[in-house]
């Protein structure tokens, strides 16, 4: 049997902190139930076995493997889709979709009290997408009108026309959007899984009917955007920028952080 070597004494030890060392397979599965628990206490049992299995599968293949990766990555997927596949809704009021998709700038400038947009440097409201003001009775309530038309000619998808926006609309634990993005995610899934081809632009809909690829897009997500740089500078804010697009439910997101860490011992 073969000895384990030892570093002579006063030899440098690594300077890689604990928190971004890679746990060591011999410690049995990256993620537990208990983790999971740390990032969302709104699931069974039940429920979580019956993916930490397939996590912890794509946390090896992702490198999703140290302390500070996986309390950010847990942390997101608790905050976006309390690890759940969901699909997005796209049925909004008047005032909402106003709120979410009519404004440059995005929602921080939109006026609640005047339903419209603040003022843009013309003096004028900062309107986008104006469909949605000129025309509110045919996209408020109706996703599949709305998504298709805020999504058009965006993330690889056609005019409002082909209905590319609604029919690629997020889904997934992180809801993965647009054509482009399936595309992407179709070549990717079938790069590491020749054994199971798949066409996710024909067949958009297993992100949420199969539970495996959801997660799966979920890490695919994560190493698309470079997030395990960020996770390895604990940088809750870049995390975030780079998941969510901007700072929604920083908060939440950083109160699920700091569970998974005490969970973890860091």
């Amino acid at each position: 049997m073969a000895r384990l070597r030892r570093s002579p004494p006063g030899a440098p030890r690594s300077r890689v902190p604990r928190s971004q060392q890679p746990l060591p397979r011999a410690d049995g599965p990256l993620i537990t139930l208990a983790l999971l628990h740390a990032a969302d206490s709104g699931n069974p049992d039940s429920h979580y076995a019956g993916m930490v299995d397939a996590l912890n599968d794509y946390a090896r293949r992702y490198e999703v493997d140290t302390p500070l990766r996986l309390a950010h990555f847990l942390a997101q997927i608790g905050h976006e889709s309390s690890f759940r596949a969901t699909e997005e809704n796209g049925s909004y009021s008047v005032a909402r979709m106003h709120e979410i998709f009519g404004c440059r700038g995005g929602p921080s400038q939109y006026d609640r009290a005047t339903d419209d947009c603040r003022l843009g440097p013309d003096g004028h409201p900062a309107r986008l997408r104006p469909k949605l003001w000129l025309e509110p009775a045919t996209y408020a309530g109706n996703p599949q009108r709305l998504l298709a038309y805020v999504y058009a000619n965006r993330l690889g998808n056609g005019d409002e026309a082909s209905g590319d926006g609604y029919r690629y609309r997020g889904r997934g634990l992180v809801q993965l959007t647009g054509r482009a993005n399936y595309a992407a995610f179709t070549d990717a899934h079938n790069e590491r899984n020749g054994n199971d081809p798949r066409d996710f632009v024909a067949e958009p809909d297993l992100l949420l009917s199969e539970l495996k690829y959801a997660i799966e897009s979920a890490f695919y997500y994560w190493d698309a955007r470079t997030v395990n740089a960020l996770a390895d500078l604990d940088d809750l804010e870049g995390v975030t920028r780079a998941v969510n697009g901007g700072l929604n439910g920083l908060n939440d997101r950083g109160a699920r952080l700091a569970r998974i860490k005490k969970a973890l011992g860091i």
